[in-house]
């Protein structure tokens, strides 16, 4: 008797949880009436949509509003965001190879994880972006808006960040290691840990190989 007592009470807990996970899914899944939208409209826009997974290789997105859409594992390959709205999109695990960002908002947006040094960012806006663990190597973000932005963790080695605002980031832990931050605007940054070794400081001097921390 107390066997199947507890059976059921077992048993009416994993259907609890499944049906959780179920609805959850329902909430947050692909939504093809959205992308009908994005697609139909000019220029293409689906405000806070769930557009995970979704292919559009080589589109052309100029202007485009996705703000704060999933976008996640979609296919952006070679797509251009021209003066695009990306702000608060996620972008986990999406492929961006060789995606053009060119004065794009992507001020909040998730790159996270993300290899970026195969794609474009020309005066982009990034204020409080992810960028943790991202891939920047030998790009080129001069003068670009980083405040606030998340890079704990985060391949900077050879990036062009001159002139870049980088108050109160994040750069923890980030490789710098012969980075270009003259004239970079680094007031209340986080460097805790981060890899300067042979980097080009904010007054232009060069960074001493070790250098971690701070500029020695």
């Amino acid at each position: 008797m107390i066997k199947t007592v507890i059976g059921k009470f077992i048993m009416g807990i994993l259907s609890s949880a499944l049906l959780l996970f179920i609805m959850a899914n329902i909430c947050h899944a692909f939504d093809p009436a959205g992308f009908q939208h994005m697609k139909t409209t000019g220029p293409h826009q689906c405000v806070d949509c769930d557009l995970s997974g979704m292919n559009i290789e080589g589109w052309e997105m100029d202007d485009a509003i996705l703000r704060d859409s999933d976008l996640r594992r979609a296919n952006l390959k070679q797509v251009e965001f021209e003066l695009a709205d990306l702000s608060g999109a996620d972008f986990r695990e999406a492929n961006v190879f060789r995606v053009v960002f060119s004065r794009a908002n992507l001020s909040r947006a998730n790159l996270s994880k993300q290899n970026l040094s195969v794609t474009t960012i020309n005066d982009v806006n990034l204020t409080g972006a992810n960028l943790s663990e991202a891939n920047l190597t030998e790009g080129f973000l001069q003068g670009v808006n980083l405040s606030g932005a998340n890079l704990h963790l985060a391949v900077c080695s050879h990036l062009i960040l001159r002139q870049a605002d980088l108050t109160n980031a994040d750069l923890s832990g980030a490789n710098l290691e012969n980075a270009d931050l003259n004239g970079a605007n680094l007031k209340g940054a986080n460097l805790k840990g981060a890899n300067l070794s042979s980097a080009i400081w904010i007054d232009g001097r060069k960074c001493k190989a070790g250098s971690v921390g701070e500029c020695r």
